[in-house]
């Protein structure tokens, strides 16, 4: 999928009177150090100073996927009238070529829709999108239009596709960065954040910061959200700024359908076995994937296996290994314990923990499940093919440090 114009190099179009450069890498750091002196008072680094100013909106645009065929493009701008969203299928010839341009949509096809408020943000639904051409999309509003990115509901079953996988940012907004920074070359079709995007789930500003660290990916890369003990508050803001209300029940655990993939993901905060609602939920999606032949992934923050700090979650190895067990899953994928672990196969079940994008890094002693660990910042990304998944963690410096290839797994009954 191709790239579309960041927020930075939208700034850069837009705004040719900035209040100070703009800085795009790492590169970049003796500019920070010449240009340190328009930072304004409380913000010590040139990063806090670069993530302060806002790109067209305060907050996103950013696209959170709904039900089958359903998008919402959110953003946040206090002060404006409600802005409108134009999105149009992209031809077929146009999204081969790629590119991050501005252009019009062809003649005759665009539609418009106007946002509406959700509280403090402005969101707008898009339907009937179709399953595996990109989706281009642009936003108007009184204080400017931004530039067309485009997104991808879903790939045709049987169809090659990445996703990417990483978790625990919290508040490691240089590690943060970085990784969107790496995986907004990787070119992936959508992430799995495992939970913990925040530090303290109940500060509105540690939101607005992760919002603008991902930034770059969110606006043309759908992420499926699961949620970590430190997203957890009273204020919800977890729930409300993933718009659960809207496409989840306003539950913390879902379904996601991609091609060939089924992703169940599971609010492991809620102890949960066998009778309770969630468990049902689950069940069921992993029953209906199996029918339909699906390679399936359970999604969820609290690991079943791990041989990191926290250790193996008992709350959650019975009823996931059970579940993972009965419906055949290939894959768990969770964070919390901050480093890399990969298993065994337990059960034909492969479980990882990646949790490792932005607090602390602690170690991890191997165990007798244990088939590689690292502790290192890094994310993992994950090909899909009709019968099997690829699977590799990667570091910030580039290198892959661990390769699996996860073949069909049977149910086990």
């Amino acid at each position: 999928m191709s790239r579309s114009a960041s927020p930075t190099e939208h700034r850069l179009a837009q705004s040719a009177s900035a209040a100070a450069p703009v800085l795009l890498g790492i590169g970049a750091a003796a500019a920070a150090l010449a240009c340190a002196c328009n930072v304004p008072p409380g913000l010590d680094r040139q990063s806090d100073w670069e993530e302060a100013q806002p790109g067209l909106f305060s907050m996103g645009p950013y696209i959170v996927l709904g039900s089958a065929g359903t998008a919402y493009v959110s953003l946040k701008d206090e002060g404006i009238p409600a802005p409108v969203v134009d999105w149009w299928v992209q031809p077929e010839q146009a999204d081969r070529a790629g590119g991050t341009t501005a252009a019009a949509p062809p003649p005759g096809v665009m539609k418009s829709v106007t946002a509406r408020r959700n509280e403090d943000m402005w969101v707008a639904e898009l339907r009937q999108l179709p399953v595996g051409p990109a989706i281009r999309y642009r936003v108007r509003s009184a204080v400017g239009t931004t530039p067309a990115y485009q997104f991808r509901v879903g790939v045709e079953k049987g169809k090659r596709f990445r996703f990417a996988v990483f978790g625990d940012t919290r508040s490691g907004h240089s590690v943060h960065r970085s990784i969107v920074e790496a995986l907004d070359r990787e070119q992936v079709d959508f992430t799995v954040h495992t939970g913990d995007m925040v530090e303290r789930g109940g500060r509105q500003d540690q939101w607005a910061r992760f919002f603008q660290i991902e930034r770059p990916l969110l606006v043309d890369t759908p992420m499926m959200p699961l949620v970590g003990n430190h997203d957890v508050s009273g204020r919800d803001y977890f729930r409300h700024y993933f718009l659960h209300a809207l496409w989840a029940g306003n539950e913390h655990y879902f379904v996601r359908d991609w091609g060939q993939l089924r992703i169940v993901g599971v609010d492991s905060g809620v102890e949960c076995r066998e009778g309770c609602s969630q468990y049902f939920f689950a069940e069921r999606a992993l029953a209906e994937g199996e029918r339909q032949g699906k390679l399936m992934v359970i999604a969820l923050h609290y690991p079943p296996y791990s041989s990191g700090e926290h250790g193996s979650s008992a709350d959650v190895q019975g009823p996931i290994s059970t579940l993972a067990r009965r419906h055949g899953v290939e894959l768990v994928l969770t964070g919390h314990d901050h480093d890399y672990e990969r298993t065994k196969p337990i059960d034909g079940t492969t479980y990882v923990v990646t949790g490792s994008s932005g607090a602390p890094i602690r170690p991890v002693t191997p165990r007798w499940f244990t088939a590689e660990a690292r502790t290192e910042p890094h994310y993992v990304l994950v090909d899909v093919e009709p019968q099997r998944l690829i699977l590799r963690a990667v570091n910030l410096a580039g290198e892959t440090f661990d390769t699996a290839v996860i073949d069909e797994n049977p149910p086990h009954r």
